[in-house]
């Protein structure tokens, strides 16, 4: 089997913030009241950074630590931010409407299809984590099997599932859909297609829980505490790693500050893993090193740049690859 590790990086062709741009502009809403919600965080982070010099995870650190309307707030800001990427905001009877936020559609990300149909070409045998909020890898890899593209299908673990939704927001036609592919998907900080009520995950086919303000992301804070809700994905995730002779890393840069993401894949390591790093930093290899002594480390370029590698690498180690020791 083969894990496929995606971090912020993976998402970031399809125009996804990294942490450090969730407040660089403001975003186009569709209410008042969550305009009035985007001008409260953004008029917070500006007054901070006229006092201080926090990164924004340092900023929502402090905000979690004071707890109150201001933390839930940028919750609901951060998820708001991630859902508008996989959406956009139109007219829908003359009113402004945040739609196409459902995940049964394609990424529509050049790089992204590449990526999913080099794989696929070349083997299903694969299970996804990432610590993502966002919906590309349902899209990439689609909510049921597209044997002609090649796309398997997805599903959360827990095999066919009855997403949540229909409906919502503008177009009453819209019916919940099914998951019933065979790659598991493990979102380990949650997603913005999530929602924890009456101490219960329920999963929509939409970014309507993002959109409403209450949808169960663990927020891009500098310590970070595993939610109960997650506690069985993060189980699930950590099996399939182990399980696992291949790892392929796209576009996550190991920080310091996950603890969580570093003691899990520490832990999933086997004997004769292989990990390869795709991104653009020589340097993230060089901490996967660090982190996983026991194994070969192979550095790549980022995703478009490495898409030419993958073949290779998917086959067995690259020749051209460079290997860290």
């Amino acid at each position: 089997m083969i894990s496929i590790f995606l971090g912020a990086g993976f998402s970031a062709p399809a125009n996804v913030p990294l942490a450090s741009q969730l407040f660089d502009v403001k975003p186009e809403v569709d209410r008042i009241s969550r305009d009035r919600l985007v001008d409260r965080v953004l008029q917070g982070w500006n007054s901070q950074q006229r006092a201080t010099s926090y990164s924004p995870e340092e900023y929502l650190a402090n905000l979690e630590q004071a707890g109150g309307r201001a933390w839930l707030d940028a919750q609901w800001y951060v998820g708001l931010v991630i859902a508008l990427a996989m959406g956009r905001v139109e007219l829908v009877g003359m009113k402004p409407t945040i739609t196409r936020h459902n995940l049964d559609r394609t990424t529509g990300v050049r790089a992204h299809e590449a990526f999913w149909t080099a794989i696929f070409r070349k083997t299903q045998d694969i299970s996804v984590l990432t610590t993502n909020y966002d919906i590309l890898p349902e899209r990439g890899i689609r909510h049921v099997p597209r044997p002609r593209v090649p796309r398997p299908g997805f599903h959360y673990g827990l095999g066919p599932e009855l997403l949540a939704g229909g409906g919502y927001p503008s177009y009453t036609h819209i019916q919940k859909i099914s998951i019933a592919g065979t790659v598991p998907i493990y979102k380990l900080h949650g997603s913005v297609s999530w929602s924890y009520r009456n101490r219960e995950l329920v999963r929509y086919h939409d970014c309507r829980p993002a959109i409403r303000g209450d949808a169960a992301i663990v927020a891009p804070v500098t310590t970070k505490a595993l939610p109960v809700y997650l506690r069985s994905v993060w189980d699930s995730a950590g099996a399939a790693l182990a399980s696992s002779r291949t790892w392929l890393i796209v576009g996550y840069s190991l920080p310091l500050y996950d603890s969580l993401v570093r003691e899990l894949l520490k832990n999933s390591v086997r004997e004769d893993l292989v990990v390869h790093v795709f991104d653009p930093d020589l340097s993230v290899a060089e901490r996967f090193r660090v982190l996983l002594q026991a194994c070969n480390v192979y550095s790549h370029p980022g995703l478009s740049e490495g898409l030419s590698e993958l073949d290779d690498v998917l086959c067995g180690p690259s020749r051209d690859a460079k290997i860290t020791h």
